[in-house]
Formats: C-alpha cells, structure tokens, sequence
C-alpha cells in the first residue's frame, strides 16, 4: 500500500510541475488576423507604455511564427505539369464535343431517313447532356490551369527579379522560427518620446510627431533602458529576425503593400517623395499587423551584430555575441526603393548617427522569459 501511494504522490507532483511550466505559445497560422491569433495566444492585441506627462508610447502584437528571412532564389515554374494538366482538359473538351456531335448527327441523319422532326428519347438527352458537361468541365479545366501557369510564371519572374536585386548578404535566404511573440512600437520612436525618456532632442528635423533621429545604436539603448525603469516593463530593441518578421507580416512581395514603386509610395517616404525631410509617423499605410513605416522614413536600429547569413534554419536568433558593425533596416526619406525592400540589409558602427537613422522598440509578451 504504502509503494502505491508514494507512486501517485509522485505521479501527482509531475503533473503539478508541468502545469506550472510556461506552455508554448502557438505560431501564426499564415492567414488570421492579429485580433484573431491575440485571442488564441491569450493575449492583449495592443499595449500602450506610458512615458510621463502624457506621453505615450503605442505597440502592437507580433506573432510567433515561421518565415523565410531573406531573398530566396526561385524556383522554377513546373511547365510540363502544368502542361499535363492542359492537355487534360483539352482532351475532355475533344471528347465531350466529339460525342455530343456524334449524338446530334444520330438524330438528324434519322429524322431525314424517316422524314420527320428530330425526336429526342430522355436517354439520348441524358447522354448529351452528359457529352456537354464532360466538354464544359474540360474547357474550365484547361482555362484554369492556363491561368495558373500564367499566374505562376508572373510570380516566378517576380521572384528572380527580386533575387537578381538582391545584395549577396540577403543570400542564403533560411528558415526562421520565432517562438515567443513580442510586441513592436506600432511607429517609429517620436522625438516627443525621446525628449520625455531622455531629456534632449538630438533630431535634424524638428517635430514633436516626427520620428527622432541623428541616434545612435548605444542612444537607442540607452533610451530603451530609461523606459524600461519608467515602466517597469523589458524595453529593448528588436533582433533583425523580430524585425524583419514584423516588416513581412506575411507578404512575400518586395515592401509589404506590393513589387512596385507605386506600392512604395502607399507605404513609405523615400527619395521621391520625401521633399528631402522626415515625416511625421503614421502617415502611410500600415502593414496586415498594423505597423506603420517599416519602409522609409527613417533606418532602424536592430539589436544585433552584423553578420553574414548562414544556410541553416535558425530558431529565436539573437545574432553573434560580438561583432564590428550594428544593424540597421528598413530604408529611409533620403534612399531609393532598393534601400527600402523588406529583406533589405544595412550595417554601421553603433557609435554612428545621422538624420537617416532612428529605431523603434519592443516589449515581451506576458508569459515570455
């Protein structure tokens, strides 16, 4: 009696201890909606950090998830399946005419031998209509995979257009999973909340909406620390795999609004359309996680050391514990569109400042060590 007990006493306390342990947290199915995953994951959707004197600081949840970080070489249409599948339909659109016509000959060569109007038993009407729908089904067949291949070369040349622009340390793309979602500052930080963490304004181009810039990486840290003590929260600067997962948001296209400089103009401010200044943030479109102006505007501090990418897949990467150079993403008001791609790299020495540069932060979500 006394072995038995001791067994689920002990079986009790293991189930106790894993209860107690933080559960994973669930990944981003790909297609549902910030408030939807914040509801699975239970999670507040938003968090706000109050810096003082009204100032306030707004974020947004960005999901744990996979995603490919970098540009990754395409992979070639597959023309003879696609062929297959057409030739399919057109075999079936053959046959269905081919008896439907052969049926119709059937009843007009006898209604001329027997001199009378066409008659039509419901078993040859059933075996026409079978005839035309074999036809009908075939045509849609071949029309659809016609359209797909289409769709699918577009897609392809998309993708080694993208590839062929890409700079050597955008490849390899590789595999990324992030495991703990986090939330990233909905804007760009303002010089209003550097001014209120902080104390001083070091920006170029004043604005109390603008973001702060003429920053360097150590500023930004030190910022992140001050707000984390007003706070009481752990404020810090997002991993370039953070970043770059947040600025996708699941897109795969070269900015998050589409390939195309027009697709540019919707999101960001840039060369062409900065006047040659900063904006204020928030201006442009958001992208599907509600984050604004991770195109343009300004560059953006990472947290991370510069280096090379590696063809491996990588889970929670906090980059290499020392490095030279600091990294920087996203483009700015004063960089053509190749500067402001998703995938985009950039790296300077974290002593550096200049009105191109400023950063945003994140906070860890409830649950996260």
């Amino acid at each position: 009696m006394r072995p038995l007990l001791l067994a689920s006493l002990a079986a009790l306390a293991a189930l106790a201890a894993r209860a107690a342990e933080p559960q994973p947290f669930p990944l981003w199915d790909g297609a549902e909606t910030i408030e939807q995953y914040a509801r699975r994951a239970n999670l507040p959707p938003t968090q706000t950090l109050d810096l003082g004197n009204g100032v306030k600081l707004e974020l947004v949840l960005i999901p744990a998830g996979k995603f490919t970080m970098g540009t990754p070489e395409p992979v070639p249409v597959d023309e003879d399946a696609f062929y297959d599948k057409m030739r399919l339909g057109a075999l079936a659109v053959a046959v269905g005419a081919g008896a439907l016509l052969v049926l119709l000959a059937v009843v007009v060569i006898r209604a001329i031998r027997q001199r009378r109007r066409p008659q039509y038993s419901l078993a040859r009407l059933l075996a026409m209509t079978l005839a035309a729908g074999v036809g009908l089904l075939g045509g849609l067949h071949w029309h659809f995979s016609a359209k797909g291949f289409a769709e699918a070369q577009a897609e392809y040349q998309g993708a080694l257009a993208r590839y062929n622009e890409a700079d050597d340390d955008e490849k390899p793309a590789h595999e990324v999973t992030l495991t703990k979602p986090f939330y990233m500052g909905k804007f760009e930080v303002t010089q209003e909340q550097y001014q209120q963490v902080m104390g001083t304004n070091p920006s170029a181009f004043k604005g109390r909406d603008l973001p702060v810039e003429q920053v360097s990486w150590d500023e930004a840290q030190e910022f992140c620390k001050k707000a984390g003590e007003k706070t009481g929260l752990a404020v810090r600067l997002p991993t370039e795999a953070e970043w770059e997962h947040a600025c996708w948001a699941g897109t795969k296209t070269t900015y998050y609004t589409g390939d195309a400089e027009a697709d540019l103009d919707r999101a960001a401010w840039w060369d062409k359309n900065s006047g040659n200044t900063t904006h204020p943030v928030g201006q442009k479109v958001p992208n599907a996680w509600g984050v604004y102006d991770m195109h343009g505007n300004v560059w953006e501090w990472c947290g991370d050391w510069y280096e090379t990418y590696k063809a491996k897949e990588a889970v929670d990467p906090q980059g290499p514990a020392q490095g030279q150079y600091r990294v920087l993403r996203g483009g700015s008001w004063g960089f053509s569109p190749r500067y402001c791609r998703s995938a985009y790299r950039r790296r300077s020495n974290p002593g550096y400042r200049s009105d191109y540069i400023g950063f945003r932060v994140v906070v860890v979500a409830p649950g996260t060590p």
